[in-house]
């Protein structure tokens, strides 16, 4: 399944929906050109929501022929409106939105609302609507105000909703997306877990031949679970695995992750560095920071921390005497990361939050060498954890609650005086 990417706001829900029917999913760029969904052999197309109108500058590029090249299409929100657009009928905003959960009715008999019962409760989020239908088109389902919620073609399978059916407030948005992807699309539900897992495996064993991988073990879930990924890849003797403890972990996190990866059979090098991250300083702007254990500023921490992780990694790195040219760095990259990034390419607007703690010279000459290994671009947060157990991994470690690098520095409360409470003459 092909999901074009118009700048959804629930891009990942969407893949994420048609990933639990067991349909393989790629999120592309919404110019992707007919032809090459053709080629690759895609048996459906979902057209995304968006943030822009179908009649507007900003619209993003598509197109056309992806109407009338035989391959099936729902068109989500401001899919359903292009549908309509570009078949010829007209989208116009309307002096009132639809925010909110409404309850659609059913007026034409539709194989994408097959054994789903009218009326429908959904999620609608638009302020453009469709006003005119387009000749070929007709109407499937109506909102409370008489606006078009569901079109359909004629003869070609084309459909549209103008609601969410990727998300749980639409009751139903399972079974339609179910009737799209099984009875409109006539694909089979056989992307299962086992074949994933072993579908990492060979990618590992594929890019990295026989060379070793270097992973930054943060001690969070994914970078944990994809270094007992390499091991069981790769066997433990090509896998360098590193954590540094910076003095912010939770209690006895270090010790927990490295008895976990122990647990399986690798063993994870940890450099206690306490002391140095709490003295650490660093310059921003060329002006010398306090040390890290004064600062309030949590912007300031994250910089400190940042700098001084790279400093201590390098120097580890160094002392196993790697060299970036026979080496591959391993990252715990998930799927959602990558949808993020398509979404970026398909708005060609991709921008620099902040730098990353594992930014490393070393990582950055591994990256521009192509060799970088992310066995789990494939896999959703809670797949990770599915995955960690299956290799073996404690429950308590892989269903633990994300945790960024700089863990608890950032979110300690800090104020420059201590809170004290008055007390009163009197308490009513």
């Amino acid at each position: 399944m092909a999901i074009l990417d118009a700048g959804a706001q629930y891009g990942k829900v969407i893949d994420r929906r048609v990933r639990e029917l067991r349909v393989r999913a790629e999120l592309v760029p919404m110019s992707t050109p007919a032809s090459q969904l053709v080629k690759a052999g895609f048996s459906g197309i979902i057209i995304s929501g968006g943030p822009e109108s179908v009649y507007g500058p900003k619209a993003p590029k598509f197109d056309s022929e992806i109407f009338s090249c035989g391959i099936p299409v729902l068109g989500i929100c401001y899919g359903m409106q292009l549908l309509n657009y570009h078949l010829g009928g007209v989208v116009s905003k309307k002096e009132t939105r639809e925010d909110g959960v409404f309850h659609v009715e059913i007026v034409t008999k539709s194989i994408l609302f097959d054994g789903i019962s009218s009326p429908s409760r959904v999620l609608l989020t638009h302020g453009d609507s469709v006003i005119e239908i387009a000749p070929d088109l007709e109407v499937v389902a109506l909102s409370p105000e008489g606006i078009p919620s569901a079109l359909q073609h004629k003869t070609k399978p084309l459909y549209g909703v103008q609601f969410h059916p990727e998300v749980d407030l639409s009751v139903d948005g399972k079974a339609l997306l179910s009737n799209f992807l099984f009875k409109v699309c006539n694909l089979k539900p056989n992307f299962d877990f086992g074949s994933r897992k072993q579908a990492a495996i060979d990618y590992i064993r594929g890019v990295v031949g026989d060379a070793s991988v270097l992973i930054l073990v943060s001690g969070g879930v994914d970078s944990s679970v994809c270094a007992a990924l390499l091991y069981e890849a790769l066997g433990k003797d090509r896998c360098y695995a590193i954590h540094i403890d910076n003095g912010f972990m939770r209690l006895d996190e270090s010790r927990k992750v490295a008895d976990a990866l122990k647990s399986i059979g690798l063993e994870l090098k940890v450099v206690h560095a306490q002391e140095r991250f709490y003295n650490a300083k660093t310059e921003i702007d060329g002006v010398e920071t306090p040390m890290l254990k004064t600062v309030l500023a949590p912007e300031v921490k994250r910089k400190i921390i940042g700098d001084t992780f790279i400093r201590v990694s390098e120097e580890e790195i160094r002392g196993l005497g790697i060299d970036p040219a026979s080496i591959f760095l391993a990252q715990g990259t998930l799927r959602p990361d990558l949808i993020e990034s398509a979404s970026h390419i398909a708005s060609s607007k991709a921008e620099v939050i902040k730098t990353h703690h594992n930014d490393t010279a070393l990582v950055r000459a591994l990256r521009k060498a192509g060799r970088v290994v992310e066995p789990l671009q494939d896999y959703h947060k809670d797949e990770v954890r599915e995955l960690g157990k299956d290799l073996g991994l404690p429950e308590a470690l892989v269903w633990r609650q994300p945790f960024p690098g700089p863990g608890l520095a950032i979110r300690i409360i800090c104020s420059e005086s201590p809170y004290y409470h008055e007390q009163q003459d009197s308490i009513s």
